[in-house]
């Protein structure tokens, strides 16, 4: 398996698809969730978690204004640039607003734990540097589930970090995975995500859906038969009874906007759009051909 250095970019999100995409960190500082494998041979390479030097980033954001990227979002790559030293992040984040004009989004992944880690000052000081949202993986709300996939942290967690995040001004897109506690903990997974959701209230909140990634932990869990996969319905009916359980407050954004999803669905304010939501999802649950349905199984995130 190759070593790839962090200059090579694995993933970003689909949303980013068009934007300018810089570099900032390879790999993942904690790499050990049961469920991922992108950082350990998913893509057919391996990338070790390193931050680049600050000199060869801004190098990468002159080139973008030499060749006039302006006008154009920035995704600052890397499983989670938010690990690297508050004061690096925001060199990186102010350059990128005097090297390039009218961007109007700077973004990167996010991990709890790193938001954890810096103090409210730090935080603020991003938000001032011009980082406008953070994607950040909650996966599920389920202590069970987030100990079970060995994702490092708790629901508890979770929700300091991404209530101090919006409290600094910084918009918060978080990712739960449909499916992740498998049948057997199918219930918890949707009943504290749901908790989990209406306690932090984020700016968007994104659905995609559990595939294995072969060689992952998980994909050997369920190869020995100890972890047992939600069928395409189930999964929408996780889905609709997330929404169903929210709080009558939360007015985040939701998305369905993931190849491994089984409806495409989205709106811009869930407390106005709840009972739309709810009724089209239960359409797509009573339909014969949804029912009948094989899963995607993809093997690449």
């Amino acid at each position: 398996m190759i070593n790839v250095p962090p200059d090579k970019i694995i993933i970003r999100p689909p949303v980013e698809s068009y934007s300018v995409l810089i570099p900032v960190t390879g790999g993942c500082s904690w790499d050990r969730c049961k469920f991922c494998h992108t950082y350990r041979g998913a893509y057919g390479v391996i990338q070790k978690y390193a931050i680049r030097p600050i000199e060869d980033v801004l190098s990468d954001i002159d080139d973008f204004a030499n060749r006039k990227y302006h006008g154009i979002p920035v995704f600052l790559a890397g499983g989670n640039p938010t690990s690297a030293p508050t004061d690096y992040l925001v060199r990186i984040i102010k350059y990128v607003r005097t090297k390039l004009q009218n961007v109007p989004r700077i973004s990167c992944y996010a991990k709890a734990l790193d938001i954890l880690r810096k103090s409210d000052d730090d935080l603020q000081k991003l938000a001032q540097a011009g980082l406008d949202i953070v994607y950040m993986g909650l996966e599920s709300g389920s202590n069970k589930v987030l100990k079970a996939m060995k994702k490092g942290t708790n629901a508890q967690s979770m929700i300091e970090a991404g209530q101090r995040i919006m409290d600094a001004g910084i918009d918060l897109s978080l990712y739960i995975i449909l499916g992740l506690g498998g049948k057997k903990n199918s219930d918890d997974h949707v009943k504290e995500t749901a908790r989990v959701l209406t306690e932090i209230n984020p700016t968007i909140f994104r659905f995609r859906t559990l595939n294995l990634l072969p060689g992952s932990e998980l994909w050997k869990e369920w190869k020995a038969g100890d972890f047992e996969l939600l069928s395409p319905v189930e999964n929408l009916i996780e889905e609709r009874n997330i929404i169903a359980n929210i709080g009558e407050d939360v007015d985040s954004q939701v998305f369905n906007d993931h190849i491994s999803n089984y409806c495409s669905i989205e709106t811009d304010n869930i407390k106005k759009d709840r009972k739309r939501f709810i009724t089209t999802l239960d359409k797509f649950i009573n339909d014969p051909k949804i029912k009948s349905m094989p899963r995607k199984n993809l093997t690449r995130m």
